[in-house]
């Protein structure tokens, strides 16, 4: 498994196309349905040159927490990050619009060995935080989420089987599966600092697939995953979708949003 690259991202935006890096897919919402309007105020869409290529979460009003492999990090100043979107296409009196003054990766991560997927995005101003646009709950440190807690993710794009893609916001149930069986199933990849997750109904295929990279998976009303990486048959139970475990990293966080 390896996280796609920037120019990998950008070819994307380019062809409409799935993201895939070997055998791995980045995000989209598989076996959902739209969600209500501005049901998950903290969601964002980091964009390139006006097209959504990641998900993310805002965590303070000048502050969004995503997934490393977006490489937002390596050009910050192209991207641009929307909050109190609904549509990518229908113009939203709710929306805020703002460019990205720094970007900052989680400094042990590895896109090869797809570990500590995490990166935090500095605003170039405040939000102002409305009905629309609210900050997320994040977890306490080292929080555990146990098997079968049921959970929800959201994001934009395209489903499989159809021709375009999605322009309104996409959400769909999940359950956490046990790490052990997440384990074998990607072939001893999963450590402690990731939560995996399965449709909640048997026998649909339901998850991420590629292009809502960074974005949340709520569980208990807090914000204890980032979208990572799934298989190439988006949302197959046997390979369950891969999370960074947020509450691993808090320490870090808080760290980050202290001194940046």
């Amino acid at each position: 498994m390896r996280a796609p690259g920037i120019s990998m991202l950008l070819s994307w935006v380019a062809t409409l196309s799935q993201l895939t890096s070997s055998g791995a897919h980045k995000g989209r919402i598989v076996g959902g349905q739209e969600a209500k309007p501005h049901s998950y105020p903290f969601m964002v869409s980091i964009q390139y040159h006006g097209e959504h290529i990641c998900g993310g979460s805002l965590i303070r009003p000048q502050w969004v927490l995503t997934a490393a492999h977006c490489e937002v990090f390596k050009e910050p100043t192209v991207f641009q990050v929307v909050l109190g979107v609904h549509s990518l296409i229908t113009p939203e009196s709710t929306q805020q619009v703002f460019g990205i003054l720094r970007a900052v990766p989680y400094p042990l991560f590895n896109a090869q060995a797809d570990i500590n997927d995490i990166q935090l995005l500095k605003l170039n101003g405040s939000a102002l935080l409305t009905d629309s646009v609210k900050t997320a709950r994040l977890p306490q440190w080292n929080t555990l989420v146990l098997p079968g807690t049921q959970c929800w993710i959201c994001g934009w794009g395209d489903i499989p089987g159809q021709e375009d893609p999605t322009t309104v916001l996409m959400e769909a149930e999940v359950v956490v599966t046990a790490q052990p069986a997440c384990n074998s199933s990607w072939r001893g990849s999963i450590n402690q600092d990731m939560v995996c997750t399965s449709g909640a109904e048997k026998g649909r295929l339901q998850g991420f697939c590629g292009g809502d990279s960074g974005g949340p998976l709520i569980c208990h009303g807090r914000l204890l995953g980032v979208v990572s990486f799934s298989s190439r048959t988006c949302g197959d139970p046997r390979y369950p979708d891969v999370y960074t475990r947020v509450s691993t990293f808090m320490a870090w966080i808080h760290d980050v949003l202290q001194h940046y």
